[in-house]
């Protein structure tokens, strides 16, 4: 198993997200992490099954709400490059290293 290290920026966004959910309804906050949660552990179990979508980033949508994880496999460690929404602003996250 790979380990996993997350942009800075992508953390942001995990927080940003679950907080915006939460003030929409109490609890949503906590079941969008679960959510991330999940879609961490499929990445983590197998991170090479996951579709190409620029250069050697890869990208898993969550199951239950709009958003997916992109992530690159460098140097043997899992790189989290953003927590994305799917409707917003595709490929912002590119020059994140």
């Amino acid at each position: 198993m790979l380990p996993v290290v997350s942009h800075p920026e992508a953390d942001e966004e995990l927080e940003a997200a679950a907080q915006w959910y939460e003030q929409r309804q109490p609890e949503l906050g906590e079941t969008f992490l679960r959510d991330f949660e999940a879609t961490l552990q499929r990445v983590i179990k197998n991170p090479q099954r996951w579709r190409l979508i620029q250069g050697n980033n890869r990208k898993l949508n969550f199951s239950r709400f709009p958003y997916a994880i992109v992530f690159s496999i460098e140097s043997e460690t899992i790189f989290i490059k953003a927590v994305m929404h799917l409707h917003r602003r595709p490929f912002y996250w590119k020059n994140r290293q």
